[in-house]
């Protein structure tokens, strides 16, 4: 049977309407994605410096394994060529700031209860980490990572940042 452009035409429909009626948070920034403005003041990295963006949560074991090297990495760092700013994304603040308290996290942290900023980036698991140039994802990395304070300074090097 031929296929004619009034078989082919519903079904492109469809395909469009699809696309416009899925809620723009079922979509992730990926690498090469700029910011929205909202979020690069949410995040607040200060100009000149890698930003270096880790989503946790209480219940996440592996965020907890990767923590203290997040922490030791950033003691390396002293010349501050990169900010670190945690995303607690757990929905009970009692539940985050207990956790943040437990691994003595001594680096910014957002606690986003309400989940605007996980949205945005709507990363497939946890631990979710991403470096930002200028407003600019240029990397990241989904899931656990050992050593990942090495991981971040040998991957900071590759985008000519020496720490």
């Amino acid at each position: 049977m031929k296929s004619s452009i009034f078989n082919v035409i519903p079904s492109a429909i469809l395909l469009v309407l699809l696309f416009l009626l899925t809620p723009s948070s079922a979509f992730s920034v990926e690498v090469g994605d700029t910011l929205s403005e909202d979020l690069q003041k949410q995040l607040n990295i200060p100009k000149g410096q890698v930003g270096v963006v880790d989503f946790f949560a209480s219940w996440c074991l592996s965020c907890a394994k990767e923590i203290p090297d997040i922490k030791k990495m950033i003691k390396q760092d002293s010349q501050q060529k990169m900010y670190v700013v945690g995303i607690d994304v757990d929905e009970e603040l009692a539940e985050g700031i207990a956790f943040q308290k437990e691994l003595a996290i001594d680096f910014p942290v957002i606690n986003d209860v309400e989940q605007t900023i996980i949205s945005e980036f709507s990363p497939i698991a946890m631990p979710a980490l991403y470096y930002i140039i200028d407003n600019k994802i240029v990397g990241k990395h989904i899931g656990a990572v050992p050593n990942i304070d090495e991981k971040i300074i040998n991957d900071l090097q590759k985008l000519g940042v020496e720490i």
